[in-house]
């Protein structure tokens, strides 16, 4: 495989990953609409927290799917439950503004790299995507050496997160502009706490689906 056909390869299938709805995507649009622009930049610092070294290992052949199976579903259980708790503390939040207090957001501080960490190791299906297509995108890269291999399929992958999640962000960030000062806004940003809380209780069911409970 030569390197033009090995990088058609890994954006079409990154796409695959990066673009499909999830809680990441979802997060970082609740970061646009309440922190500011730059709130995706930051977001994807935490995913390249997780995903780099996920990569590495998986390239190291220290993990196999099948001893993942478990882990997958416990990541699932917990990481449901984070985003439940993420979700909570952000209708919370609209209610307190709503009756006149100024309570802190999550957006605030380090919240967005934060998030972009922990809703990356905790996504099932982030993990399963690397254990399966990502995979194989590794395993192909070995053609160009292992370390170079590992550094080339990274470069052409994760300029695609940061692309989506800054731009995403971005938008969120203009939209929010132009609704803060409306009743409209509010509904907006719950949609998008509903649709976390969605994925939140379809991570649990799945992984209480799996029996991992001893």
């Amino acid at each position: 495989m030569n390197m033009l056909d090995f990088g058609i390869e890994v954006i079409a299938l990154s796409a695959s990953g990066v673009l499909a709805p999830g809680p990441l995507f979802f997060a970082n649009l609740v970061y646009g609409t309440r922190h500011d622009k730059w709130s995706g930049i930051k977001v994807a610092y935490g995913h390249t927290a997780v995903e780099l070294p996920l990569i590495i290992m998986l390239a190291a052949g220290l993990f196999t799917f099948d001893s993942a199976k478990k882990y997958v579903s416990v990541v699932g259980l917990v990481g449901g439950i984070a985003i439940l708790a993420f979700a909570g503390l952000q209708i919370a939040t609209i209610l307190k503004e709503k009756r006149g207090y100024d309570m802190p957001s999550l957006a605030g501080g380090k919240g967005p790299f934060i998030m972009g960490v922990a809703l990356s190791a905790l996504n099932p299906f982030f993990i399963l995507w690397w254990f399966t297509v990502g995979l194989k995108l590794i395993s192909d890269s070995a053609a160009f050496g292992v370390t170079m291999g590992v550094v080339i399929l990274f470069a052409l992958h994760i300029w695609m997160d940061y692309a989506w999640l800054a731009s995403t962000a971005y938008l969120a960030s203009k939209g929010a502009f132009t609704l803060k000062s409306r009743r409209y806004y509010p509904i907006l940003f719950l949609a998008l706490t509903v649709v976390m809380i969605y994925y939140g209780v379809s991570f649990v069911s799945q992984a209480a689906s799996q029996h991992i409970y001893p």
